[in-house]
Parts: C-alpha cells; sequence; structure tokens
C-alpha cells in the first residue's frame, strides 16, 4: 500500500485545495416569471366559466332526470292501481278517486252553465216532475246566479208555484226542493254521489258473479 502522507518538505509544490461556494452561483439566478396579458387571461376566464356551466348543466339533467324518475314511479303505481277492480283499492285511493271526478264535474257543470244557461231551467224542471203533483207551493233553493237565470225562463204557471230562494253554500248547477209534504235533494254532490255508488255498486255486482262462477 502506498504512502497517502505528505511530508512537509514535500508541501512546497502543492497548493490548498478550497471548498467551492454552493450558494453563491445558485444565489444568482432568478426565476423570471412572465405576466400572463389581457387576452390570457380573459380566455383562462372564459374557459373556468365553461367548465362552471357545463358542470351545473350535467348537475341539473342528473336532478331533473331524478325528478322525473319519481314522477314516473308515481304516475305508474296510479295506472296500477287504476287498473284493479274498484273492490280491491285501497279506500284512501276510492276517495281520492271520488273526490277528484267530484271536482272536475263541478268545474265542467259551471262552465255549462255559463255557456248555456238554459240547463239550469231544465234541472230544476226535472226536479220538479219528480215531486208529487198536489204540491201548491214549491220552495226552490239554488245558488243565486242560478237563481237570477230561472227567473228569467219561468212561465206564468211556474211563477204562481215555484218560490225561488237564494242558498250561496249551494254549488251552481244544482238546487233543493221543499214542499208541505216532501223535499228534493238535486245538488251537484248529491248527484255525483249517486253516479259514484251505482259504479261501485255494478263493480261490486261483476265482482260476486265472477266469483260465483
Amino acid at each position: 500500500m502506498s504512502n497517502r502522507i505528505i511530508l512537509s518538505e514535500d508541501s512546497a509544490d502543492c497548493s490548498r485545495w478550497q471548498i467551492p461556494e454552493v450558494g453563491g452561483a445558485a444565489s444568482s439566478v432568478r426565476k423570471v416569471v412572465k405576466k400572463p396579458t389581457d387576452k390570457e387571461i380573459e380566455v383562462r376566464r372564459q374557459k373556468g366559466y365553461e367548465e362552471g356551466f357545463a358542470k351545473g348543466k350535467q348537475e341539473g339533467v342528473v336532478a331533473g332526470q331524478t325528478n322525473l324518475t319519481k314522477q314516473a314511479q308515481n304516475l305508474a303505481k296510479i295506472a296500477g292501481q287504476l287498473s284493479k277492480p274498484l273492490a280491491e283499492l285501497d279506500d284512501d285511493v276510492v276517495d281520492e278517486l271520488v273526490s277528484l271526478a267530484m271536482t272536475i264535474a263541478k268545474h265542467m257543470v259551471r262552465r255549462e252553465i255559463k255557456t248555456n244557461p238554459g240547463e239550469i231551467v231544465a234541472v230544476v224542471r226535472e226536479a220538479a216532475a219528480l215531486l208529487p203533483t198536489t204540491s201548491r207551493t214549491i220552495k226552490i233553493f239554488l245558488h243565486p246566479e242560478d237563481s237570477a237565470l230561472l227567473k228569467e225562463s219561468l212561465s206564468i204557471s211556474e211563477q204562481g208555484i215555484w218560490q225561488l230562494v237564494d242558498d250561496p253554500a249551494l254549488t251552481r248547477g244544482g238546487c233543493r226542493l221543499v214542499t208541505e209534504s216532501a223535499q228534493l235533494d238535486a245538488s251537484i254532490e248529491t248527484r255525483l254521489a249517486a253516479v259514484v255508488a251505482e259504479l261501485m255498486g255494478g263493480e261490486r255486482e261483476g265482482d260476486d258473479s265472477h266469483a260465483s262462477t
């Protein structure tokens, strides 16, 4: 192994080694950051707006699809219930259907009377014909607007027998007749209830006949 130790008499030919300064050169280097131009700023802003708009639109589509799905499920449930015989429907469903039918019918009657005022006259005369012929006086309770229409259409004989009484509680298109010996409820609600009862009765009779066979 060679001797790596340098003797003092040989040191004249040697120079002192200095540790280089590491941070000096690096500190002189400055990173130049380029300031974006107005056009670049506008491009970035527009890009951010478009990305945000696209994200919001996608979220809106998803939310809308979810809402439509729920509505479709509800409609499918109602359709499924309607496809069943009335006797198998829940009481709550039947009540809702009856209420809906009566509401629709009331609107239709009101519109019919507006376009054809003579309709209420026909209703009253039909109801009066069901009363005993011996009745000398008939009190007819009507909605005030229907009462005004009926007054214009009374015949002389009817004017002597019929007494019109305004009743704001009655739905337009219906009436209530009272004599000395009888009463007749021809209100919209009563007439519709009779129709519904007939339909329900017919449905039950159909179910019973199928069950017996």
